[in-house]
């Protein structure tokens, strides 16, 4: 049920915003891998339709990192998430000396860039420092992503920023709390409370108070072999409290290697069998279970093809393909 939810057997129909809407939003610190998250649950696309999609945000939302959002979901998630990430970064502000003197100013100087158009981060520099802001070292990303919480501006994959235009208004909070809940319910379900806490960031008290029974697409009728590559970050691993529902627990280092990072995983019948990655010409798979040799043959191709590029199978690790 929660491998239907997600939109990984059956894939979902419709395109990057769907994908985008069902999951609540796609991790995207990792620009390659949020295409791939879409790959993953979408038919015929391509990597450039996931950098293209209008109806796509990429922003700062849950537990402050850059997710694709779909772009009407916008002013709920960021009424989440802004206030605390404020307070969140408030001493290392201080240490950096911006107040909200310098922010104002600073806030002008990238509006009035990104009016004209999409600035990389070197552009943003020389339009704060002809405004008098010092944008040095860190103090750049900490007033872009203020800027962006604000809703003023998105950060599209090919990593300019541009200026967003007003979305509306967000409804009341308790009102908001209640949409991340049914929304992650029909994502991630089933899941409960301390799921949905872990995958947005915010207080668990907040989520229990809006909390009501989850509800789930139904399963598939398919065999439990099927296979998915999944990307590095893939929101079927972030989406609940903890790994068991997908890792074994013998082979949890090999995917959470530690230092933030979450490796691409080959999918089983919903469970990890592997991990994967991507060395030249090849893709490479280290796996830890049974691989079925033609299914994993079938998505190696599909990831070429959304790539465009050719790809050989290389199989290593304590079973080999099926």
């Amino acid at each position: 049920m929660r491998m239907a939810a997600n939109g990984l057997e059956p894939r979902l129909e419709g395109g990057v915003a769907a994908v985008a809407r069902r999951l609540c939003g796609v991790q995207a610190q990792d620009a390659a891998a949020a295409r791939l998250a879409i790959r993953a649950r979408t038919v015929g696309l391509v990597a450039a339709d996931v950098d293209a999609e209008p109806d796509v945000v990429r922003t700062w939302g849950w537990r402050g990192t850059l997710h694709l959002l779909a772009r009407e979901d916008v002013p709920w998630v960021l009424s989440l998430v802004a206030e605390r990430e404020h307070r969140s970064v408030a001493s290392r502000w201080r240490a950096l000396e911006l107040d909200d003197g310098v922010y104002a100013r600073a806030r002008a100087a990238i509006a009035e860039r990104l009016a004209d158009a999409p600035a990389t981060r070197a552009e943003l520099r020389e339009a704060l420092a002809a405004a008098g802001v010092d944008a040095s070292g860190q103090r750049l990303p900490h007033l872009v992503r203020r800027a962006a919480f604000e809703g003023l501006l998105h950060h599209p994959l090919d990593g300019t920023f541009a200026a967003l235009e007003p979305l509306g208004d967000p409804p009341p909070r308790d009102e908001a709390i209640a949409e991340l809940v049914r929304r992650h319910a029909e994502g991630y379900g089933p899941a409960g409370p301390d799921d949905v806490a872990a995958f947005s960031g915010l207080p668990k008290a907040a989520v229990r108070a809006a909390w009501a029974d989850s509800r789930a697409p139904a399963a598939s009728d398919e065999a439990s072999g099927w296979l998915r590559l999944l990307g590095a970050f893939d929101p079927v691993l972030l989406g609940y409290r903890g790994y068991e529902h997908v890792v074994p627990e013998e082979h949890v280092r090999k995917v959470w290697p530690g230092g933030g990072w979450i490796r691409p995983v080959v999918l089983v019948g919903g469970v990890a069998a592997g991990t994967w990655r991507l060395d030249g010409p090849r893709l490479v798979v280290d796996a830890f279970g049974e691989i079925p040799g033609e299914g994993l043959q079938d998505e190696a191709q599909d990831v070429a093809r959304f790539l465009g590029r050719e790809l050989a199978v290389t199989v290593a690790g304590s079973s080999g393909s099926g």
